[in-house]
């Protein structure tokens, strides 16, 4: 199998653990009180081992995710010399961009003063709306400090993007917080957190199948009857999927082994896939000690993708929805996620079988055809700051 990776790959650089939120979800609980931080010259090191595997890959441009923990904790000044440093490695001839997720409890002058800036190309809020999950070591809420963060941002015009976990205490409140975001016009995602036998955590925060196929459906309706019809992923995502399915269009279709996009850079430069992050047996390699086209060649890539590959010949080469869902769902499925095909199917099946019936019920199939002429161009460009919570 000859393996690549997309032209358009994102690094989702851990740059610290540390974080001043303990929220009941995280899947970084147990390290978030550790300080340690990626060196300027393990990042040197790094953007060094990815630039000399451009042309081998055939990298046409590159997101930069910074992440943790919480990276607005992290001196201002070390990303100021992070911006001097990528533009040494990579020179003026490499496109890339750099996006931040935070989760915007941290926010001084000097803060928007920076994000004015420009360094951050894309900034990613990371703020559930209700419930009461985000809170800090001594359990308080950082909820009102986090909408009036937001509304600085909006007041300088500066943008960004919001993901929110669906989860056991945010499941009820599923409609309002699309609303919350429909009425400040902020695309966010929805990402479900789902329950698994044997984590205790899981247990209290997570979601059964039928608990998430029945939030998708409220968002789906939500954003239907909107008239701002923000855009929220993965909805996006499935309403394209079913106006390719109506419009008879079945070429989109999700080959790992070519198309990878997101690479997990753990403190120590360890590289990982995002369904199977942390999993030593996945780990691709090291990116502090290799060049990237080492890591994306990997026997422990190999072993994942050609998993990968079996799920999707096992769930979708016979749903009737394949070609127009290019079935990354299932290629990119978790652990538990892996569970849920076994035993409910699969939800994106699901929550497209509610979108054309709604669509159907509603007498929209026949407008689709005659207003939509679907290709691969409909894809939009996916905001780097919505890829990874």
């Amino acid at each position: 199998m000859t393996m690549a990776i997309s032209p358009s790959p994102q690094f989702v650089f851990k740059l610290s653990k540390y974080c001043n939120l303990r929220c009941g979800y995280c899947y970084e609980f147990p390290h978030l009180g550790d300080k340690r931080r990626m060196s300027l010259d393990q990042l040197r090191t790094a953007f060094e081992n990815i630039k000399s595997s451009i042309d081998r890959l055939n990298i046409e441009r590159a997101d930069f995710i910074w992440h943790g923990g919480e990276p607005l904790l992290i001196p201002l000044d070390y990303y100021k010399q992070l911006d001097l440093l990528q533009k040494e490695v990579f020179g003026a001839g490499f496109r890339f961009k750099n996006a931040v997720q935070t989760n915007l409890t941290v926010l001084t002058d000097r803060h928007i003063a920076f994000l004015e800036g420009g360094f951050f190309d894309n900034i990613g809020v990371s703020f559930d709306v209700h419930g009461e999950q985000r809170l800090d070591s001594q359990g308080k809420s950082h909820s009102a400090t986090v909408r009036g963060n937001m509304k600085r941002l909006m007041d300088r015009h500066i943008n960004f993007s919001a993901i929110a976990v669906l989860a056991r205490g945010t499941l009820q409140d599923i409609r309002q917080t699309y609303r919350f975001f429909d009425r400040l016009g902020v695309r966010h995602r929805v990402l479900a957190y789902y329950r698994s036998v044997g984590s205790e955590q899981a247990e209290q925060q997570g979601l059964g199948f039928d608990e998430l196929v029945a939030a998708y459906g409220a968002l789906f309706e939500e954003w239907l009857a909107s008239d701002r019809a923000t855009p929220v992923d993965p909805i996006r995502d499935h309403v394209r999927y079913a106006i390719q399915y109506i419009t008879g269009f079945r070429h989109d279709r999700y080959e790992r082994s070519q198309r990878e996009r997101v690479f997990i850079v753990d403190v120590n430069g360890d590289v990982f896939n995002t369904m199977e992050s942390y999993e030593q047996e996945f780990r691709y390699g090291n990116l502090f000690e290799q060049p990237l086209h080492e890591i994306a060649e990997s026997a422990e890539r190999a072993h994942s993708v050609a998993l990968s590959n079996e799920r999707t010949e096992r769930f979708c080469q016979g749903c009737d929805y394949f070609g127009s869902c290019p079935g990354n769902f299932v290629a990119n499925a978790t652990g538990v996620e892996r569970k849920i095909l076994e035993t409910n199917g699969c939800a994106v099946r699901a929550s497209l079988d509610h979108i054309l019936d709604v669509f159907g019920r509603a007498g929209l199939k026949d407008y689709i055809l005659e207003n939509h002429r679907t290709n691969d161009a409909t894809q939009a460009e996916e905001d780097p700051a919505l890829s990874v919570a």
